[in-house]
């Protein structure tokens, strides 16, 4: 049985953590190692953009012990990222260098949607009860340093995902000069973030009964340890049965809440053996989750113990050893892709009937052209979002999209790829950019990708122009060089077919394959 150790290293906004996983097809994903440490990154990035050269030296001198660490369990196979703390530092570029002069890592800096996506990644591979408590209104919350992530998931799919710059750490940082100004510090904190949560619950909630929140985040550690120390609800070690129990419902919370906002952070501290700095991030913690409770008025909230770093594991999990989660992610990445079309009030009819065509086209020219699943994913987003522009003015539509697109974010793809998504629209009638003016951007492997996913955009949308959907059905065959497109109607295509040969030559062009349209009329 092939097993293998695999180390994941986040470099997070209030600590650096290390954790070793033994990793098979067996048994699954099992920690062995867990090393932490506090680092003041995000205390610096959030009120001064900027990370100090002594915050530097601490970084290295931690991954310095971290690799001796990975050295004893003889790891080769590891990753390490980072999220806002270095995303938003002005000199990150910087720190990336000097990480990979002295410790040898190399920190691949995630975006917000590739962060978020790692941590679903985890939660489908654990044998919890997510896929029982998606069916019904459920909105994952993940309070990390920086920001809250905001997700809704009902009947099984996610619906809409929101990031709202709330962190327990930037929360601190910016109300901290206003501390000494007031007697009620935890209304401060209130009145802070109050709006911003209630502006998301009038938009995104008002159509879904939330029932559940299931809390993720590097908080709840010191969350778990409080609520158990003083036995609130049902966050006991384990039930009569030997089973963890972990979940609160909104009474309890309320309990909690009450009981640890009367607390300072130094008692805090001393309670749970923890360090001043973590306790003090407690309190905004807390007042974000009862927020949200207040909101939602849901019922339960389920306390998950997962990280990023078991993000990590998951990942490299399915690409090495072919674990698959038992949820289906491109699922949700097509159904939020719906949701923000429907949003701009986009034609279901129309972006249907270009879909399917699209991607028929990619299915017969991928092997030829070395295309890939992921490829035909970004093609399927690019036909849902292509006329999404069209809400904003009609006398741009493309770039209208492409502004739409590149604003938007979309769980499950990377900043990256959101960006090929945005270009794939951005150009549906005008000639496509040479190179050059796109290099800065994309590498010319992902550039050619991205000229063959336009030209096959842009003939499936010529097939609806009129948007009539005028075939009944469309079937598509690869012979030689030719690619014979064939559509069953009873009605004139003279339309259709006008469009269609003006995208031919593009077609042809990037894929050396001939399209011909031709009409089989049915009675």
């Amino acid at each position: 049985m092939a097993v293998t150790t695999f180390a994941a290293i986040d470099v997070g906004s209030h600590e650096t953590a290390l954790r070793v996983y033994e990793i098979s097809k067996k048994n699954g994903i099992h920690e062995l190692d867990c090393v932490h440490h506090t680092s003041r990154l995000g205390y610096e990035t959030y009120s001064t953009r900027h990370i100090s050269y002594k915050s530097i030296e601490k970084l290295c001198k931690i991954l310095n012990g971290f690799s001796d660490k990975m050295k004893e369990y003889g790891i080769s196979d590891y990753m390490i990222i980072a999220t806002s703390a270095l995303r938003e530092a002005d000199n990150n570029l910087i720190v990336l260098d000097q990480v990979k002069q002295r410790t040898g890592f190399t920190i691949k800096i995630l975006s917000n949607s590739e962060q978020r996506y790692l941590c679903y990644k985890a939660i489908a591979l654990t044998e919890n009860t997510f896929h029982k408590l998606i069916q019904k209104g459920t909105l994952l919350v993940d309070v990390g340093g920086g920001s809250i992530q905001l997700s809704l998931f009902d009947k099984s799919a996610l619906i809409a995902t929101q990031n709202i710059m709330l962190g327990s750490l930037r929360i601190q940082e910016v109300l901290q000069d206003m501390r000494n100004t007031t007697d009620n510090y935890q209304n401060l904190v209130y009145e802070f973030i109050s709006h911003d949560l209630h502006a998301y619950a009038k938009s995104y909630l008002k159509d879904v009964k939330v029932r559940n929140i299931i809390a993720v985040g590097n908080q709840l550690q010191s969350f778990v340890k409080y609520l158990t120390a003083h036995h609130f609800g049902s966050v006991q070690p384990l039930d009569t049965k030997g089973r963890k129990k972990d979940s609160v419902n909104h009474n309890e919370y309320d309990e909690f809440y009450h009981a640890i906002i009367s607390q300072t952070p130094e008692e805090l501290s001393r309670e749970l053996n923890i360090t001043i700095e973590k306790a003090s991030l407690l309190l905004p913690t807390a007042m974000i989750y009862h927020n949200i409770f207040e909101e939602t008025q849901a019922e339960q909230m389920w306390l998950s113990g997962i990280t990023i770093c078991d993000g990590m594991a998951a990942d490299f999990a399915e690409r090495k050893t072919h674990i698959v989660p038992a949820h289906n992610f491109a699922d949700d990445i097509l159904s939020a892709a719906r949701r923000i079309a429907a949003r701009y009030e986009c034609s279901k009819k129309h972006t249907g009937c270009v879909e399917s065509v699209a991607l028929k086209i990619f299915d017969a020219v991928k092997r030829k052209n070395h295309l890939t699943k992921q490829d035909r994913l970004l093609l399927q987003i690019a036909t849902i979002l292509h006329n999404c522009g069209a809400f904003i003015n009609l006398n741009d539509i493309g770039e209208n999209s492409y502004k739409i697109v590149t604003s938007t974010e979309i769980i499950g793809i990377s900043h990256k790829q959101r960006m090929m998504v945005a270009n794939i629209v951005r150009y549906p009638i005008l000639t496509f950019p040479e190179y050059n003016q796109l290099s800065d951007v994309f590498e010319k492997s992902e550039y050619i990708k991205l000229t063959k996913l336009n030209a096959i955009l842009r003939l499936a949308d010529a097939m609806d122009r009129s948007h009539r959907q005028k075939f009944k059905t469309v079937t598509v065959t690869l012979r030689g060089n030719n690619l014979y497109i064939t559509g069953h109607t009873i009605y004139d295509i003279a339309l259709e077919q006008g469009i269609f040969t003006n995208h031919a030559g593009f077609f042809e062009e990037v894929f050396g394959l001939k399209p011909l349209l031709r009409q089989k009329k049915e009675f």
